[in-house]
């Protein structure tokens, strides 16, 4: 996948001027969730790569989110998963796709194969971020019409009301979620940390959209989430939101240390405790080292987690 990664300002919108950058994040998305729903039905589907789906549907509402937020702040960045034509950008997975500075980073639709199948689980993920600091994010659900919110500091929220993850310190105790690569090979990395949660976790779960994983673990739907591969469109607002509802946010590999959003590998869980068993589950240390085609797919490529 090619980002859309540019910062060419758009016509500013009298209504955004002076706008709280958090205010015109949910804003955004609830416009591009209106988007994706008035394409229910009438949309194309093409390929971007082995089982890696996209459809008009996903440009439109990218179109709708940029239009929104450079019309606010024409200043900014904006890293979209979806290319404008000659955008020239590093694919996910590979250095500099988060983009640098102050930027807007933008899934339009996280969960496509899951819209184009009419299974209810997508939504649209939209943060700001800083270098690598995020500052505010939200994900827009608009089959439930969930939207979650975080400011970096200021709490995490669900439709304007405070959220907070449940005190689960045991993974047996936990509904975990579990990301694969679009081609998931049998002997990679990927079902080998499958295999060892599945005994021992209370039950297992996999939404087909890392945004909507992330957001019900900051709400306490789920209580952890792990992902070895992942693009920074999927992961970026929904890292802010699961952190600021008080989740324990870590780099897949290297505990305690802050998520590089070029490099987005994580593990998110209700409590320490659980990280600490769940990481040790994982073995995340034992397996830093492997080669980036165990952590991916078949042909090695660096496809998004699901």
């Amino acid at each position: 996948m090619v980002a859309a990664h540019d910062s060419a300002p758009v016509p500013a919108m009298t209504a955004f001027q002076s706008a709280d950058p958090l205010a015109v994040c949910e804003a955004a998305a609830r416009a591009a969730g209106r988007v994706l729903q008035d394409w229910v039905g009438r949309f194309g589907v093409s390929s971007k790569g082995p089982r890696d789906l996209v459809t008009e549907a996903d440009f439109a509402a990218q179109r709708e989110v940029r239009r929104l937020v450079l019309g606010a702040f024409p200043a900014h960045g904006f890293v979209g998963e979806e290319a404008e034509p000659g955008a020239g950008q590093p694919a996910s997975g590979q250095a500099g796709h988060a983009g640098s500075g102050t930027r807007w980073i933008v899934d339009p639709l996280d969960g496509t194969t899951n819209y184009v199948h009419g299974f209810p689980a997508y939504c649209v993920s939209i943060a700001l971020a800083v270098d690598d600091a995020i500052e505010v994010g939200a994900i827009f659900d608009p089959v439930r019409g969930e939207c979650f919110t975080a400011r970096r500091g200021g709490g995490a929220f669900l439709d304007g009301r405070p959220i907070r993850v449940p005190a689960v310190a045991a993974l047996e105790d936990a509904i975990v979620a579990v990301s694969f690569p679009p081609q998931v090979a049998a002997e990679s990395a990927a079902v080998a940390d499958f295999l060892a949660v599945v005994p021992r976790a209370h039950s297992i779960r996999r939404t087909g959209s890392t945004a909507i994983n992330l957001a019900y673990v900051a709400c306490g739907r789920l209580h952890a989430f792990w992902a070895r591969r992942i693009a920074c469109w999927d992961a970026a607002a929904g890292l802010l939101i699961a952190r600021e509802a008080g989740a324990t946010v870590e780099p897949f590999a290297a505990p305690g240390s802050e998520v590089p959003l070029d490099d987005p590998a994580f593990i998110v869980t209700s409590t320490p405790p659980l990280m600490a068993e769940l990481r040790a589950t994982l073995g995340a240390g034992r397996q830093a080292g492997l080669p980036a085609a165990a952590c991916s797919g078949r042909d090695g490529r660096a496809g998004c987690g699901i």
